[in-house]
């Protein structure tokens, strides 16, 4: 029986005490990460160290710039298509020095890695199987966490449900059973809705939760989806003034998913709660977002946030109505009918300039004309009505009645522009 043998037939309670046993064997640092480079398990034991390995055990997650180093060095690749531990040299622009590592699998399946400090005391051949064998039990360790996490993910999956839907009656029935599911519920938090234009599957759900739990003074609380929705439960380490930190995290969910998965997915977040038996408000707000961004996906574009709502949470039951009467615009209609006799263009015209907050310039770049042709169309636009576009009145009442009446014709015109 070997040597390393001997230190690993035993049961290890946690990664923690794994990582002592290897550093105990090879008197080395070593980390053990997840497949999300999350550390769940280092040495105590004070022996030489470097940067990356000081900052990812103060982060309890590996640096993205140590993740991309490696990357491009091609180093993560050859480390988990290798099925045994290989020596790897220092990336010194990140900070990481020569190490030992192995990449933890189950059959194909990436599980996890064991990084070991190569400080050249690590004795070829043995320091290799010692890491082989930890791996193999890191690998039933971890296939054991996950199949708790499938089971705890499901519990905590339903309990946001029930949040979602007013499922309970009094915050005290909340707190009850959040503690005897094991849940913990920060102070606060906000709700978050995402629907991109693909499947959500497994992959897609993933790559979403990692980039949502890879901001910086952020935590995930929940996680659910309904079809191809993808709903969200989040919380700030920190108080936030203002919007900008909420802003920016809803920016980063949106932009990097767009980018990581080749598709275009829109988003809305809530208020900020304190109570827990309002979630289900949270909810509808956060969704009432992604309904005017499928409504009018142009002029909502850049809304995120309920608080930024104003007057387009009231553009559903505006259309509502409207349809209900069945009555049309008196506004539209002298520019609707001129259009018709005179193969004119000026609803588009209105619709546009509006859409640009009155901005000549960027409306007739949108219109393909020259300014002085869109000056020109605004003067006989109110010489028809009688009306001037400055009128405050007017020129809100006649965008809220394109907006609502002439949906799909203006989604038409600016998909086409």
């Amino acid at each position: 029986m070997t040597e390393a043998s001997l230190s690993f037939d035993r049961f290890f309670d946690s990664m923690e005490s794994l990582a002592d046993a290897i550093s105990e064997s090879l008197q080395s640092q070593v980390t053990i990460e997840d497949d999300n480079h999350h550390v769940i398990g280092y040495s105590s034991h004070q022996f030489e160290s470097d940067p990356a390995r000081i900052s990812t055990i103060i982060g309890k997650r590996v640096p993205d710039s140590v993740i991309i180093g490696l990357r491009k060095k091609g180093v993560m690749r050859q480390l988990e298509n290798t099925p045994h531990p290989i020596r790897i040299s220092g990336v010194m622009e990140v900070g990481l020095g020569p190490r030992l590592a192995m990449c933890i699998k189950h059959q194909k399946e990436v599980l996890g890695y064991i990084w070991v400090v190569d400080a050249g005391n690590l004795k070829e051949g043995y320091a290799e199987s010692v890491v082989s064998k930890a791996a193999q039990i890191a690998a039933r360790y971890l296939l054991k966490q996950r199949g708790w996490k499938t089971k705890q993910t499901q519990v905590q999956e339903d309990f946001f449900w029930k949040l979602l839907t007013s499922h309970y009656g009094t915050e005290q029935d909340i707190r009850r059973d959040a503690g005897a599911d094991g849940i913990e519920l920060p102070s606060g938090y906000f709700i978050g809705v995402f629907e991109p234009d693909r499947t959500v599957d497994n992959h897609f759900l993933l790559k979403f939760r990692q980039t949502a739990e890879s901001y910086s003074g952020v935590s995930l609380v929940f996680l659910t989806t309904e079809h191809n929705r993808i709903i969200i439960m989040f919380t700030f380490h920190y108080p936030i003034e203002g919007t900008e930190a909420l802003s920016s995290y809803m920016r980063l969910l949106v932009d990097q998913t767009n980018k990581h998965e080749d598709c275009r997915i829109s988003g809305g977040c809530s208020l900020h709660y304190s109570e827990y038996l309002s979630a289900a408000v949270a909810y509808m707000e956060a969704a009432s977002i992604a309904e005017i961004k499928r409504l009018l996906p142009f002029q909502a574009r850049e809304l995120l946030l309920y608080e930024d709502m104003g007057f387009w949470a009231h553009l559903p039951a505006i259309i509502e109505q409207k349809r209900s009467r069945n009555r049309r615009s008196p506004l539209l209609y002298p520019l609707k009918e001129h259009d018709r006799v005179h193969k004119t263009d000026f609803v588009k015209t209105v619709a546009v300039y509006l859409t640009f907050n009155g901005n000549l310039k960027e409306s007739a770049s949108f219109l393909h004309i020259h300014t002085n042709t869109l000056m020109y169309r605004l003067n006989r636009i109110a010489e028809i009505t009688g009306k001037n576009l400055k009128d405050t009145h007017y020129r809100f009442s006649i965008y809220l009645d394109i907006l609502t009446e002439e949906t799909r014709q203006l989604n038409q015109w600016f998909a086409e522009g």
